[in-house]
Parts: structure tokens; sequence; C-alpha cells
């Protein structure tokens, strides 16, 4: 049974969808490989016990057990989405449950992590008060997310097209206004890294299963788009110009501690 809080019907929507979606995170290369993974796993070395928050196909709570953590918790509000970790990695505990209401004791964990899931979350400060709660006093929380400029027009543009692929996307967040729940929270930010990477149009939407009515409205608006907007994420066009191929998006990671 999947624990929700507020919400309601939205987290629902949102298990249903990745329920959907379960092959695509599967497979996906921008998921399933990666320096920023590495990055993650490398943060967690010490770690014996640790939490994957929105765990998704697995592959943190993966690559963790793969690193040597003896107890590693695959936690997803989608069922299907624990199923396919559990299935597809050896050695993992999986629960479905609401990030913003973790079923866990206080200082069960001594790493946490989520990797590209928090956009989905309704109530961000909830899910990081969660953290802090489960992890012990000095404990890693490893976190990646997409992350949107500083320009508010740029940061609803990108949102509005997110929305229309994923019925499950709240809202991606600029990389200031993370580091300022950590900061109220009370996590101690060790480590900030901001990059980003490319996403090829096509496998964007095939990821979601994004229907063909959605897909021409998002290529409409992508076509569309202001000139600062392409140029800010990088629009890359195929040869005869017309068709976006591929954009780059931002993506920050966060080392703090509790």
């Amino acid at each position: 049974m999947v624990a929700v809080t507020n919400n309601t019907g939205r987290k629902r929507d949102v298990a249903a969808s990745f329920s959907d979606a379960t092959d695509g995170y599967l497979d996906g290369n921008t998921l399933k490989h990666g320096a920023d993974l590495e990055q993650l796993i490398d943060w967690c070395h010490d770690a014996t016990c640790a939490l994957d928050v929105a765990t998704g196909a697995g592959h943190v709570a993966g690559s963790l057990a793969d690193a040597g953590v003896s107890r590693v918790v695959a936690s997803d509000l989608s069922p299907a989405m624990v199923q396919t970790a559990t299935t597809e990695y050896d050695g993992l505990e999986g629960v479905a449950v609401d990030a913003e209401r973790l079923p866990f004791p206080a200082d069960q964990f001594n790493a946490v992590t989520c990797r590209f899931a928090a956009h989905h979350f309704p109530d961000p400060e909830a899910f990081l008060a969660e953290v802090d709660r489960v992890l012990e006093p000095g404990g890693v929380f490893a976190f990646e997310d997409l992350c949107v400029p500083a320009d508010p027009e740029l940061a609803a543009d990108i949102n509005r097209i997110e929305r229309l692929r994923d019925s499950g996307h709240v809202e991606t967040y600029s990389r200031a206004q993370w580091l300022d729940w950590l900061e109220a929270t009370g996590l101690t930010v060790e480590t900030v890294h901001e990059t980003s990477r490319e996403l090829e149009v096509d496998a964007w939407l095939d990821r979601m299963a994004v229907p063909e009515g959605d897909r021409q409205r998002i290529r409409s608006l992508l076509s569309d788009a202001p000139a600062n907007l392409a140029e800010a994420f990088e629009f890359q066009y195929e040869g005869d110009g017309d068709r976006l191929a591929s954009y780059r998006t931002g993506v920050v990671l966060l080392h703090a501690t509790g």
C-alpha cells in the first residue's frame, strides 16, 4: 500500500504514470549511467545502510549495493517501480512509500539518496525534513535533480513544457532554492556542483510514452520558443533546421550531511 500525505490525487496520478513508464526508466541511458551517478555513489562510500528515495528503476540503489553498501532500501511511490528495481538489482529491499512521509524511525540510515525525482514532489520542504529525520547525525544526503535558471520567465517556460511531457511534473527549482531549503532544514551543504546534460528530444518524449497529440504541442512550443530560451538551453536542430534534435538542461548535485 502506498502511504500518501496531502495532494493524494496528484500523487496517485504520479504513481500511475510511472507504473506505465517502467521500461523507459529501466533502459534509458540518461538514467542508467553517467559520471553524475558515480559522484552520488562516491559521496556515500562510507555508508552501510542507505535509503534511495524515489528509486525509479533502481539505478542508484543498485549502484549502492554494487559498491558494497550492506543494506539498501529502494523506495518509490509507484509499486511497479519498486518491483522493477528489486527485480533488476540483487540484494535490495523494496518499499512503496511517499517521499514526504517516510515510514522509518529517526536516525535509521547513514546515507539517503535521491536522483532526478524531486521535481515530482508537491512539498519539497516536507521531503527534506523527512530526509533530515531519518538520517543519522553525520550521515550523507546525496541529491541530484534538474534545475532551472534564476530567471523566472525561463523557469516558467521550461516547467510548462515539462508538465506537458510528464503529468506528474510539479516544479523544477533553481539551485538557489534548493540551497535555501537545505539551510532551513538544518542539513549542512558540503558540496554543490551545477552542470548540464544533453537530452535527445525523441528519447526524452519516449521515456514517458507521451501521446502523439502532446508531442506535437511540445514540439510546437519548442519551435516557437523565445531566443533567450533556445540560447540558455543550447537548442540543437536536425539537418533541415526545423526540427529540434536535442537541448541541454541544467542539473544540480548536492552533497549534504545531517
